[in-house]
């Protein structure tokens, strides 16, 4: 009978975004995926021959042209998404201290309505 160690398991490397997932399904690639080692591996065995490597890299520094351009632009959108937060939050907030405003107002001339005297009141909603 063997005896299993009880040490942790080192976590698996080869792990992928649900993005970078999506866009190797549509055939395309990413730096994550070409960092993977089975993508290095396979590297590793490509031919020596200068032209074909020049080619390859061509190619990888326009696929990582293409991924820069699209983090610049995802970057760009999450900006405008923030302004956009902040604006609608100034906006909730200046419309919640003209509610409490009015409110106030309102309960004042609810008060004078009813010819009550507010002095009384510790400042609270009726």
């Amino acid at each position: 009978m063997s005896r299993y160690s009880n040490q942790r398991l080192e976590p698996i490397s080869e792990e992928i975004t649900p993005a970078d997932h999506q866009v190797l399904c549509l055939g395309g690639t990413s730096s994550n995926l070409e960092k993977l080692p089975s993508r290095l591996q396979r590297a590793k065995r490509s031919s020596p021959d200068f032209k074909a490597r020049m080619e390859e890299f061509a190619y990888e520094m326009s696929y990582l042209r293409a991924e820069l351009q699209w983090h610049k632009e995802t970057k760009q959108i999450l900006l405008q998404l923030q302004e956009s937060m902040y604006a609608i939050f100034n906006s909730l907030e200046d419309a919640l201290c003209r509610a409490t405003a009015r409110l106030h107002e309102s309960e004042q001339e609810y008060l004078n309505f009813w010819q009550m005297d507010s002095e009384h009141k510790d400042g609270g909603y009726f």
